[in-house]
């Protein structure tokens, strides 16, 4: 009789496990995003409306999170879903720098779906006006940058490297960093406690605009130094265009890196919800333009583009629907 309970209850726990499945199966995920006050959080809460519209059965909390960090927790179960970009993507599915073992775990419903754009920005009557005055002179300044462990950072760390220095050789030259979220970065330039701010975020930032608010800055170009050797990690050069920002005081594009956004989940995800996520934001891909600027240019047809890791075959399902796959 023990055995036929236990086996009972086995049985249960198995369809608990791989329910929710079909349309009707009620869910709750979670997706992990970015800095609160960035293009990633707010993207992540608009998809995740879209979704519930499309599909009411299938609630999706976002919670906070990083570039650098949210393909080890969407392959550790920490969260069903997250952002991602290729370039950590596939470094973090193949195990190569920063990630200490291959994440084989990750799979992807949609790539392509908005560029991100780094953005370095100071005073507007700073008296610096290139990456080679600041980090190839080493002109000591204050900069807020992104906790360590996001993308953001990781970028920062290789803009460094491109002129053979780091984080903590800046920090002996007289260099300061204040580390914290999107808006606090606003704040502290507004604040006049920092010089210079680096961040990574959609067109147009959000934090970018504020803190333009609240003192008149400038961007600042990306180095053919930078460039040329960001271009192996899969960043690409980028433009925000003049007048993304009104206040700030560049009167011609700025020249930047970029790298587009990923939506990830894990292979353990059922194919069913998967498909069934995949089918909701894409079949509403008019709603999504309005989310964001950024996302203004995302197509279907971008969706099994451009990922760093394998789709999720729940994804595949759906745009071989649409022909889009083989």
């Amino acid at each position: 009789m023990r055995r036929f309970v236990t086996l009972v209850m086995v049985l249960v726990s198995a369809v608990v496990l791989v329910a929710p499945l079909q349309a009707g199966d009620q869910v709750t995920l979670s997706w992990v995003s970015g800095g609160a006050g960035g293009g990633w959080y707010s993207m992540a809460g608009g998809i995740a409306t879209i979704i519930k519209e499309a599909d009411p059965d299938i609630v999706i909390k976002v919670i906070p999170g990083g570039g650098l960090q949210n393909p080890a927790v969407v392959a550790s179960k920490g969260a069903e879903m997250g952002w991602g970009l290729p370039f950590l993507n596939a470094a973090a599915y193949q195990g190569m720098a920063p990630f200490e073992k291959p994440l084989t775990e990750l799979r992807a419903l949609a790539g392509g779906m908005s560029m991100n754009y780094f953005h370095f920005y100071v005073d507007a009557e700073s008296p610096f006006n290139s990456m080679d005055e600041i980090f190839g002179q080493k002109k000591k300044m204050r900069i807020a940058i992104s906790q360590a462990g996001s993308s953001d950072t990781w970028v920062l760390e290789r803009v460094l490297e491109a002129y053979k220095t780091s984080i903590p050789e800046l920090e002996k030259n007289g260099f300061v960093f204040a580390r914290g979220n999107y808006a606090f970065q606003a704040n502290q330039f507004k604040d006049q406690n920092v010089d210079a701010v680096f961040t990574f975020l959609a067109l147009p930032g959000a934090a970018v605009t504020e803190a333009s608010v609240g003192r008149k800055l400038k961007l600042i170009d990306f180095s053919e130094t930078a460039l040329k050797y960001l271009e192996p990690f899969g960043i690409t050069k980028g433009i925000i265009p003049k007048g993304t920002y009104d206040k700030a005081a560049n009167t011609k594009d700025v020249v930047t890196a970029a790298s587009g956004s990923v939506i990830t989940v894990s292979k353990e995800m059922p194919e069913p919800l998967a498909y069934r996520l995949t089918k909701a934001f894409n079949d509403s891909v008019d709603k999504v333009h309005k989310i964001h600027a950024s996302l203004e240019s995302y197509e279907i047809k971008d969706g099994p583009t451009g990922c760093g890791t394998p789709l999720h075959p729940g994804a595949i399902k759906y745009y071989k629907e649409k022909g889009l796959l083989k």
